[in-house]
């Protein structure tokens, strides 16, 4: 668990606590086939008590194994995700903000989510990633090949046809 003392925040001087959490990415239940996260999951931040709550920021390291979508290659990469969160008292009015618990907060469950919506849409290993050859499957980043890749708009066949006849 990720579990931040609240009597350690209160105890700190100037009302900002540091902390720091590594656990096992196997720890967390990030429900996809398109990407796994392994090693260890780093969290670094800071926690003020603000007086009527808590305000939590900080960095989530983490590493992303895929497959790319256009080569079909294993590919992996480091990611940095960064979170602002606040944690109301009982008797807080702070709108938007998640309830503290009795005596510490267990940010656990925001840093799964963190690392889940910080996902890209597509796996890509590269930007430059040129993928798959269409007509024979060859990966066109390892080599070249010989076929026609020429996409030709359905709508203009006709004149293409034309200019063969003259």
């Amino acid at each position: 668990m990720m579990k931040i003392k609240l009597s350690d925040v209160n105890n700190a001087s100037g009302g900002k606590y540091k902390f720091a959490f590594v656990m096992p990415a196997g720890e967390f239940d990030f429900p996809t086939d398109n990407y796994r996260i392994d090693g260890t999951i780093k969290v670094n931040g800071t926690i003020e008590n603000t007086g009527a709550g808590y305000h939590v920021e900080g960095s989530i390291n983490c590493h992303r194994c895929f497959i790319c979508d256009r080569c079909l290659e294993n590919a992996a990469e480091d990611q940095l995700h960064t979170f602002d969160e606040v944690y109301e008292t009982e008797d807080s009015t702070v709108q938007d903000a998640d309830a503290v618990g009795s005596d510490s907060i267990d940010i656990a469950d925001l840093v799964r989510d963190i690392i889940i919506a910080g996902q890209p849409i597509s796996n890509i290993c590269k930007p430059d990633c040129k993928g798959l050859c269409p007509k024979c499957g060859i990966n066109l980043n390892k080599s070249e090949c010989d076929c026609d890749r020429t996409v030709i708009d359905v709508r203009l066949a006709v004149l293409k046809n034309l200019l063969k006849k003259n």
